[in-house]
Formats: C-alpha cells, structure tokens, sequence
C-alpha cells in the first residue's frame, strides 16, 4: 500500500503539464520514475518527448501481440528482443497463431 501512496504523492507534485501526459498516456508509467528524473535535472518537455516516443515505439507491438499482425495498427512482424523487453512471451504462441 506504501508503494501506491507514493505514487500518488509523486503524481500530484509534478507539473500540470506532465501529469496530463501521464493521466491521458497509453502505458502506465512509474509516476516515481518520472519524478526522480525531475530531481536529477532532466526538463520536463525531453520527459515528456521520451514518453511520446516510447509510445510511437510501444503501440504497434502491443497490437502486434494483443491482435495479430493482420491488425492495422500492428507491426507486421516483432523482433524477439522487442518482445523480451516490452515483457512478452518470445515464443511465438500467441492466439492468432493457432
């Protein structure tokens, strides 16, 4: 329970700006994370550009494993080091397969 209290601490102490893009993002994104990041130095608007990024990156794959790659918004194929580090199965035994 204290692990989700800071989060939410975390969250309501960062800039308007940045909790927007957090609260309307894709992916759930470690409000701690982001807050450390502030601490160190890194301006708002290259944490912001990074969360984008990682998105336009993220997406496809995650249509590629939740709905084929017959999808439209779906990579036509997934590297296996993708996969690994987005935190799927490397195995390619995913539903649409069968």
């Amino acid at each position: 329970m204290g692990h989700l209290k800071k989060q939410f601490d975390c969250f309501d102490r960062l800039p308007e700006i940045l909790r927007k893009t957090l609260a309307n993002a894709a992916f759930d994104w470690d409000a701690t994370l982001v807050a450390e990041a502030l601490d160190l130095g890194a301006q708002v608007e290259g944490i912001i550009a990074r969360i984008h990024e990682d998105e336009r990156r993220r997406l496809p794959i995650d249509n590629y494993v939740m709905y084929g790659p017959a999808h439209p918004g779906a990579a036509a194929s997934v590297q296996a080091n993708w996969l690994k580090y987005y935190h799927y199965p490397v195995q390619r035994d995913y539903w649409w397969v069968r």
